[in-house]
């Protein structure tokens, strides 16, 4: 049974291996590249030779299986191979120059990988540049090795191979009036696999087309930018075929434009204006290399996307619109999706997690941009004070600290994090005084990450209850509110601020997981900057969303589902990658849904599988739920379009996705019932799904979904259409 896995997971390698050229791991396009690599025979020999070679090495060596599956160690090997294959006679020799030629690739890919990998850099196809150069460099003293004829004789060959027929349907798609650009094109194509026929660029062009819409929109750009940028500047653009060099504008563009940045018009637009440096690259090198007899092959595509991605790794500012993608997809359309959708995800990422520092419900008495104070490099911060339901911070006549609701409250850390400095030993002002010399008074300074402190100011001297280098835990209580400093009243001042210094400038950042008070009606806010006069609180942790949703590695789950008269039983299972990414998997639809969890709430962040596994169920009705409940609250969430609707209207939406998304999806949260707030046996909630189609809503799908405090989650569908009940037992 293991040597059977193991040779599916060598199968696994071998095809991405081939579709990693184009930066992809879709099989049947994988599948369509082997069928191109072998219209030449002897050289898809050698290419597949490489390719199993390269694998099983790093296999033996004890490298990372999800890189070898992943065909990061294969696809350079399979270039030097197809390379070899094609330039020289089927002979004992060549398999055992490919033999070599492919480990010394392997060991020339492990190596860079180190070096790059600290610079959060790809090596691309540099280890195929040098394991090719080396080989036709060193072939000049190989006399055993004779070049190839292949091609010369075309007819001969095409004959040999299929006879009449061959040669009949060679000399029809040859004569098919193709315009001269797209002949180029296609030959560019198929050149990237070493094969000079129209034909292979053809299967691979309906290859790209089918892994990815955009990706096959981008080769389409990429290769006609340099084609009439050659006819602007008077270049001879008949070289793009006689020399093969047109790969380097598609694959530019791919890589560029979808693949390691977000597709966006903001990236096709650095992609067009990166392909005339790639031209003018290319043909300086071309110069510089005919000394040698050596093609530049691949490497102006080489230099120009890893220079272009390692200028942006170098901005000071990081812009939002032009990024690495979060998560990458199995083709450049699922990555928009997800990237989109992903928001709590994002978030995460984007910021670390501040909370209130104080319980309770409180009021922002000051804002960022303060009317009094919070002016300039200060100006992100704010004051907060409690009131009374008469509007009024105090009790009796307010002229005694005494008298304010805040006054000696306690405040509590934001977050985790290292105590950075302490000013404490300035007393009280009187009501209606300030401290202007000892403007922020006695204050604490958190280290939450190098580069993230918070500022909690205007507590009273003598309450610290820590002290500076101490570590402390989110809510762990720090001191009392006072009234020192520039403080004519009772409150807490809070900012947050990229140094450890008392008074440092502001950062613009958002509070996490709060509630906003609003009369009656509360509202969750996940990331937000409360406003002037808002009365905000911390929201409040449920037990029973705790318990529940608490998933771990490991972890066994069985599932109930019934539907039209019928039940199974199911068991899933909790797994953890190598990237430490946590996933519920279901063995029987061989389906996974990814997802991560945290104080504040329970979010899926991507599903891999079968569409009709009761998992997608989970994934769509507990999509983004946060761990805390507040009756009547409604959480609201974006989710992948591309799970509801069908493949043709999806098909023109992924055309068009980079600018402009029309089919969108939601997901809504509503917090239905709780029978206890003190001691409760369940919690009932309602999930829905909402479409839209040009901002037209659509069809809405709901479920009532039931928590017991004993971890049985019970999903029944509202859908007259699709009825099922899903019980789950965590």
């Amino acid at each position: 049974m293991k040597k059977t896995f193991n040779i599916k997971k060598l199968s696994t390698a071998i095809l991405n291996s081939y579709s990693q050229i184009f930066f992809s791991e879709n099989k049947l396009f994988a599948s369509l590249l082997i069928i191109v690599s072998f219209i030449d025979i002897w050289a898809g020999l050698s290419g597949l030779l490489a390719v199993l070679i390269a694998n099983i090495i790093a296999y033996i060596l004890g490298f990372n299986k999800i890189a070898i599956q992943k065909g990061m160690y294969g696809f350079n090997a399979l270039l030097v191979g197809l390379g070899t294959g094609l330039t020289f006679q089927p002979s004992p020799q060549l398999f055992f120059i490919v033999f070599f030629a492919s480990l010394l690739t392997l060991f020339v890919t492990l190596a860079l990988q180190g070096i790059l990998t600290k610079y959060a850099l790809p090596y691309l196809s540099i280890p195929f540049l040098l394991g090719i150069w080396a080989i036709i460099l060193a072939s000049k003293d190989f006399s055993a090795l004779g070049l190839s004829e292949r091609g010369i004789y075309t007819y001969n060959e095409l004959y040999a191979l299929g006879g009449n027929k061959a040669v009949g349907f060679y000399n029809w798609f040859s004569n098919l009036n193709f315009p001269e650009s797209f002949r180029i094109y296609f030959l560019s194509l198929g050149a990237i696999f070493f094969q000079n026929n129209i034909l292979a660029g053809l299967i691979i062009s309906i290859g790209l087309l089918y892994y990815s819409r955009i990706a096959f929109s981008l080769s389409l750009l990429g290769f006609y930018i340099a084609f009439w940028f050659y006819y602007f500047i008077g270049a001879n653009f008949s070289e793009l075929g006689y020399n093969f060099i047109g790969f380097n504008y598609i694959l530019t563009s791919i890589a560029i434009g979808s693949y390691f940045i977000l597709a966006s018009w903001r990236s096709y637009l650095w992609t067009i204006l990166l392909l005339p440096i790639t031209i003018i690259i290319t043909a300086g090198l071309a110069k510089i290399f005919a000394v040698w007899s050596l093609s530049v092959y691949s490497l102006p595509f080489n230099i120009i996307v890893i220079m272009f991605i390692y200028v942006l790794k170098l901005r000071t500012s990081k812009r939002q619109h032009l990024t690495d993608n979060f998560v990458k997809q199995s083709n450049p359309e699922k990555t928009i999706y997800l990237n989109k959708t992903a928001i709590e995800e994002n978030k995460s990422k984007l910021f670390f997690p501040i909370n209130l520092p104080f319980w309770g419900e409180w009021s922002v008495m000051q804002a960022h941009n303060g009317e009094y104070t919070h002016k300039e490099e200060w100006q992100h911060a704010w004051d907060f004070i409690i009131i009374d339901k008469d509007e009024k911070q105090f009790k009796n006549t307010g002229n005694n600290v005494k008298d304010y609701y805040c006054y000696e409250k306690s405040i509590i850390a934001p977050a985790d994090g290292i105590i950075s400095d302490i000013f404490d030993g300035i007393e009280d002002n009187k009501i209606g005084e300030v401290n202007t010399i000892k403007n922020w008074g006695n204050s604490i300074v958190i280290k939450h990450t190098e580069i993230l402190y918070s500022q909690i100011s205007h507590i009273k001297s003598g309450t610290f209850k820590v002290k500076k280098g101490d570590f402390v835990k989110k809510g762990e209580i720090l001191a009392q509110v006072g009234n020192s400093g520039h403080s004519p009243y009772p409150h807490i001042h809070f900012q947050m601020q990229a140094t450890p210094y008392v008074g440092s400038e502001t950062l613009d950042y958002p509070i996490h997981n709060y509630i906003l008070n609003k009369n009656s009606k509360k509202e969750l806010i996940s990331f937000g900057k409360p406003k002037l006069n808002t009365k905000i609180s911390p929201a409040e942790k449920d037990e029973i969303l705790l318990k529940v949703l608490n998933f771990t590695p490991g972890q066994k789950i069985k599932v109930k589902y019934s539907a039209n008269n019928k039940t199974k039983e199911l068991e899933w299972k909790i797994f953890k990658t190598a990237y430490n990414e946590t996933y519920i998997y279901c063995k029987e639809t061989e389906s996974s849904a990814y997802f991560f969890s945290n104080d504040a709430g329970f979010y899926f962040k991507n599903f891999y599988g079968n569409k009709n596994s009761e998992l997608l169920l989970l994934f769509k009705n507990f999509y983004s739920v946060k761990k805390t409940f507040y009756k009547n609250i409604q959480h609201i969430s974006s989710i992948r379009p591309d799970l509801f609707f069908n493949k043709f209207i999806l098909i023109i939406q992924d055309f068009i996705a980079p600018f402009y998304l029309f089919l969108k999806a939601k997901y809504i949260l509503n917090y239905i019932e709780k029978d206890d707030d003190f001691s409760a046996d369940f919690i009932k909630l309602e999930s829905s799904i909402q479409k839209s189609f040009f901002s037209k809503k659509g069809q809405i799908t709901k479920s009532d979904i039931f928590i017991k405090e004993n971890g049985e989650i019970t999903i029944t569908s509202q859908n007259t259409t699709n009825n099922f009940k899903l019980i789950i037992n965590t």
